[in-house]
């Protein structure tokens, strides 16, 4: 590459960025926006695709990209509780529960997170526990339709669709966000 000819390295470019870091208040605002990135997308795409859980592959993907880009044990929390703060005023309405659905994944991926000393080097391991976090979306719905007769249209037929789609989705969104994560570690270094 030719510096004169006005082309940089990634590692140039790159090189004053620390993609890991300290929960600082530039980390904390662009966790922050992420959460309303997640509400701004699931209102741009609000197709009915009668696949409940299809906003988990860009819903999951940010928070993991949260989740690895920031030290701080409860980084993708925060970015769900933005997102759930971001939702009303964004205009997205899943009725009274409708906080708990975005902060539910992020402290679940938190808490799973904290696992990864002992399984963080297996490139699956986020994406599982991603999956897991995004499925706690319908088992909150199951138990609120269970213990308070709460309805919900994802639950027609019955819980397991549901949860295998939320499962699906929300893995396939980690697994890419792994991916790229990995593939720009790997440029970096080089």
């Amino acid at each position: 590459m030719s510096l004169a000819a006005g082309e940089s390295s990634a590692r140039k470019i790159f090189g004053v960025i620390d993609l890991v870091g300290p929960l600082t208040l530039g980390r904390a605002l662009f966790l922050a926006s992420l959460g309303v990135v997640i509400v701004a997308l699931e209102r741009s795409f609000n197709w009915s695709l009668q696949l409940p859980g299809h906003h988990g592959l860009e819903a999951m993907a940010l928070l993991v990209l949260a989740r690895l880009s920031c030290t701080n044990r409860w980084s993708a929390t925060l970015v769900g509780a933005s997102a759930a703060v971001a939702a009303p005023l964004l205009g997205a309405t899943h009725g009274v529960l409708m906080p708990l659905f975005y902060i539910l994944p992020g402290l679940v991926l938190d808490l799973g997170y904290r696992l990864s000393p002992r399984f963080g080097r297996w490139a699956l391991f986020l994406p599982l526990v991603a999956a897991l976090a995004y499925a706690a979306k319908p088992a909150l719905r199951v138990l609120a339709n269970e213990l308070f007769g709460m309805q919900f249209g994802s639950l027609r037929a019955g819980p397991v669709y549901p949860m295998v789609t939320h499962l699906l989705f929300g893995f396939l969104g980690a697994l890419a966000a792994v991916l790229l994560w990995r593939a720009t570690e790997r440029r970096l270094r080089n």
